[in-house]
C-alpha cells in the first residue's frame, strides 16, 4: 500500500508584507491552512460565535478584535434560528411562508441598513456591519424562544418589546464606536 506523503508542520512561518514591513507569522495547528479537521473548524466557529454574542449583547469582552473579525456563518445562524422560533409559534396562522418572509425580511432589511451606514460615511465594512447587526438580534431570539411557552398576550408584548429595546441598545452602543467624530452635528 501506498503512504500519504503528507507531513503535519506544527510550526512554520509564514511571511506577510503590511506596507514597507515585512513580518513573520507563526502559523500553528493547522491554522489557516486546508489541513484542519472539520471537527476544529466547527468548534472554532461555535466558539468565535459565542464570543461575540457575548460581546454584542452582554458586553462582556472588552476585546476589540472580537467584533473586527466578521463572519456570516453566526449571521446565518441567527437568522434561521430566529425564523424558526417564529414559524414555530401557535399563533401564527400562515405557517406556509412565515419562515421565508422573515428570514428574507431580515436579511434584506439587513443589507439595506448596512448599505445605509456606507452611505452615511461611518467607518465600518459592509460584512462587519451586516454581523453586528444579526449578533444583536440575539435578544429577539430570547424572546420568540420564551414565546413559545407562555400563552398570555400581555407577557409575550413585554418580552418583544423589552427584546426589541435590547437589541436596539445593544446595536446602537455597538455601531457608535464607528462613528467619526467629524460627523456628529451635536458634540
Amino acid at each position: 500500500m501506498k503512504k500519504n506523503n503528507v507531513k503535519i508542520i506544527d510550526n512554520f512561518n509564514i511571511n506577510r508584507k503590511i506596507g514597507n514591513m515585512t513580518r513573520n507569522v507563526p502559523l500553528t495547528n493547522y491554522e489557516f491552512t486546508m489541513d484542519e479537521p472539520v471537527k476544529d473548524t466547527v468548534i472554532r466557529d461555535a466558539k468565535s460565535i459565542y464570543k461575540k454574542i457575548l460581546y454584542v449583547c452582554f458586553h462582556q469582552y472588552d476585546d476589540e478584535n472580537t467584533i473586527k473579525k466578521w463572519d456570516l456563518w453566526g449571521s446565518f445562524i441567527v437568522y434561521i434560528t430566529l425564523s424558526i422560533c417564529i414559524f414555530l409559534d401557535n399563533e401564527i396562522v400562515d405557517k406556509k411562508n412565515t419562515f421565508g418572509y422573515f428570514f428574507v425580511f431580515f436579511f434584506i432589511g439587513h443589507i439595506l441598513v448596512s448599505l445605509n451606514l456606507s452611505l452615511l460615511h461611518i467607518n465600518i465594512p459592509f460584512f462587519q456591519s451586516l454581523c453586528i447587526i444579526s449578533y444583536s438580534l440575539f435578544p429577539l431570539i430570547l424572546s420568540s424562544f420564551l414565546n413559545l411557552f407562555i400563552s398570555t398576550h400581555v407577557l409575550r408584548l413585554l418580552f418583544c418589546l423589552l427584546s426589541i429595546v435590547w437589541s436596539s441598545y445593544n446595536c446602537i452602543l455597538i455601531l457608535a464606536r464607528f462613528i467619526k467624530t467629524s460627523f456628529l452635528w451635536i458634540k
